[in-house]
């Protein structure tokens, strides 16, 4: 718990919705340009200041944001507000997956939370009874074939984050299969220069400058070459209710 105190304390209210040309969330937002409409009622897992969530309440989507930080919720609150979508999108602390929203979504985002969770089967398990017949979730968790993680350097790193473990894309997608989701796509992503940006105190420092437009194109542009050749970072899921 105070990890993601810590983690929220000294965040500074958002001054804009973020874009797809954004470096830091080029990949979930690509798939939920593809998965969301108007229509849908969008639960976001451990939201943290809920940037995503601000982004699809701009678009008209509805969208409930829960998180296990105090800090993280109150900023995620000033942004809706300020940024004029506290009408779309709400927040409020929950310790998921203890404690669960009482109704079903026909959407659940979970983005870099499952490794934080000591049953993460458990937690899997209760996304599928959080959507409802039909639903989505676009899931992404830290990978085990991550260039620096491979390297021993990620170590310091691991338990500042708190990270419990790491996954393949192939025990990620059973994990899923095993609570009864039919896999609909699975990508391997963040290479070599983002596994570095989003790991290394000088990478926040740069990440000021890559999320601007057209630095972040350039930089994603090569970040994806050096996946099929070091490995990838991350690994993303996205997952049906049948």
């Amino acid at each position: 718990m105070k990890i993601y105190e810590g983690y929220h304390k000294d965040r500074k209210p958002q001054t804009r919705i973020i874009t797809r040309n954004d470096f830091t969330y080029h990949t979930i937002l690509s798939y939920l340009s593809k998965y969301v409409n108007k229509k849908k009622e969008v639960l976001d897992i451990g939201c943290g200041v809920g940037a995503v969530d601000l982004y699809l309440g701009n678009l008209g989507v509805s969208v409930l944001g829960i998180d296990i930080s105090k800090n993280g919720i109150a900023i995620a609150k000033e942004n809706a507000k300020h940024l004029g979508v506290a009408h779309f999108v709400k927040f409020t602390i929950m310790d998921f997956p203890r404690r669960l929203p009482k109704k079903q979504f026909d959407l659940v985002i979970c983005s870099e939370v499952l490794e934080h969770i000591v049953n993460d089967k458990s937690a899997v398990e209760k996304i599928f009874k959080l959507l409802k017949t039909g639903g989505v979730v676009i899931a992404s968790s830290p990978s085990e074939n991550a260039p620096l993680y491979r390297m021993g350097v990620l170590r310091k790193f691991e338990q500042k984050v708190g990270h419990l473990r790491r996954y393949s894309v192939k025990n990620f997608s059973r994990m899923f299969t095993a609570s009864g989701f039919e896999i609909l796509e699975t990508k391997k992503t963040e290479g070599l220069l983002r596994n570095f940006l989003f790991t290394n105190f000088f990478g926040g420092f740069l990440l000021r400058i890559l999320n601007k437009w057209p630095f972040s194109e350039i930089v994603t542009f090569l970040d994806d070459i050096t996946v099929p050749i070091f490995g990838e970072s991350n690994i993303y899921i996205v997952a049906k209710k049948k």
